[in-house]
């Protein structure tokens, strides 16, 4: 899976909005769309959750980076890592919920893949067998990989420039496209269930660590 433990554009220009966990708060966007950042930054990915948009073009500086098609709230990762501090984005999105970006972390997961769909909804049986249905409840997809010493040192270093964000509960961003074959799903956007207390397994030779992921998605 790829990642993004870092988002840099929560030190930008970027409007409150598009900097909120909450995809609901959505921000109504110009044409074309600029941030610009607190300084030059490395990015390879783009994150985007909640928007009416289906194509983006991502300009970093004066270069075209790259484009996608938006085919779900997850992270969009570009092969090659642009050193910006300027993004312009042109798109056909009018709105979207939350933006961000940096770089990517690559982390292998082990060939076992646990997804879920679950609900908290909350019916209950009468006592004559009847099922009267939970109501106020949402629906969200989970899942559960494995990472055996794999989170190598450049890994740990985003994870702690992050941390800031991850610790306060900020949603992550997360390409699967390498476990797809094996998951009904390729792009999230979710919590981490240990997220605010992050403990990782040494390697016993070299600085690796693993650890078990359980992804569950927000909105």
């Amino acid at each position: 899976m790829k990642i993004l433990y870092n988002d840099v554009l929560q030190y930008s220009t970027l409007a409150k909005e598009l900097k909120s966990p909450m995809l609901s708060e959505i921000y109504h966007l110009p044409s074309p769309f600029i941030i610009t950042l607190d300084k030059e930054r490395p990015i390879n990915s783009i994150g985007i959750g909640n928007t009416d948009g289906t194509y983006f073009n991502v300009i970093c500086n004066d270069n075209v980076n790259f484009s996608f098609e938006f085919n779900g709230n997850g992270l969009y990762v570009n092969k090659n890592i642009s050193n910006a501090y300027q993004i312009t984005i042109i798109t056909n999105a009018t709105y979207i919920g939350r933006i961000s970006a940096g770089y990517a972390c690559n982390i292998p997961t082990s060939i076992a893949k646990e997804p879920s769909f679950n609900s908290t909804s909350q019916p209950r049986t009468t006592l004559s067998g009847q099922v009267i249905t939970g109501l106020g409840g949402y629906n969200f997809k989970s899942v559960s990989l494995d990472s055996r010493y794999k989170i190598d040192k450049r890994v740990m270093n985003e994870i702690q420039d992050g941390y800031k964000y991850i610790g306060m509960g900020y949603s992550f961003f997360i390409d699967l496209s390498a476990e797809s074959y094996k998951l009904p799903f390729d792009k999230l956007y979710a919590t981490e269930r240990n997220q605010r207390q992050m403990s990782f397994e040494s390697g016993v030779k070299r600085f690796l660590y693993s650890r078990r992921f359980v992804f569950e998605e927000r909105f």
